[in-house]
């Protein structure tokens, strides 16, 4: 059976980093996420960290390279090639090409948390973002705008990010064990 890699995508709130870390604490497995790896960068450059901020230093990283960027992200981790893995906040199909590339012959597996806008607009306002206007500006930026498009339509497993992690997570590890099956 190929070593299975487990890739979170979904739009801004939609529960990514909270349902991933619970995934690899349930499986113990490393965990390595694109949105903690920009936000290294931006606080290494002195830089206040804002969402705005953040869009725009990962969309900095990605034109120094999206290889390099994936290479740096995955080095957060103490992950060997052939061991499982989480990573979370896959924004990019170009992402998902390098990375599919970089980790071979593990399998990387994409899941998408789709949340309705009622609930990702309480969970922004939770985080501090109370106007419209920036939600828009911030859907439209150039890292968000292959999120419900075509990384959705890629995706293997597509979750409703509108249920309580708890419930996701057991959908996950069901899926997850199902996907181990159909390998062996």
């Amino acid at each position: 059976m190929k070593p299975i890699i487990l890739g979170f995508s979904g739009s801004i709130a939609s529960g990514k980093s909270t349902l991933s870390i619970r995934i690899a604490s349930c499986l113990k497995w490393e965990r390595v996420s694109f949105g903690d790896y920009v936000r290294s960068v931006a606080q290494h450059q002195g830089i206040e960290v804002s969402r705005k901020v953040l869009q725009s230093v990962g969309a900095s990283l990605i034109n120094q390279g999206m290889e390099q960027f994936c290479c740096s992200v995955l080095e957060q981790a103490n992950w060997r090639l052939g061991q499982p893995l989480i990573i979370d906040g896959i924004r990019h199909v170009e992402a998902v090409s390098v990375l599919r590339r970089l980790l071979f012959p593990s399998q990387l597996l994409i899941i998408f948390i789709a949340v309705n806008e009622q609930t990702r607009e309480s969970r922004l306002i939770e985080k501090g973002l109370t106007q419209y206007e920036e939600l828009q500006q911030i859907d439209e930026h150039s890292t968000e705008v292959e999120v419900q498009t075509r990384l959705k339509k890629m995706a293997n497993l597509i979750v409703d990010g509108n249920k309580q992690v708890e419930q996701l997570v057991e959908e996950i590890i069901i899926w997850l064990r199902q996907q181990s099956c159909q390998e062996s």
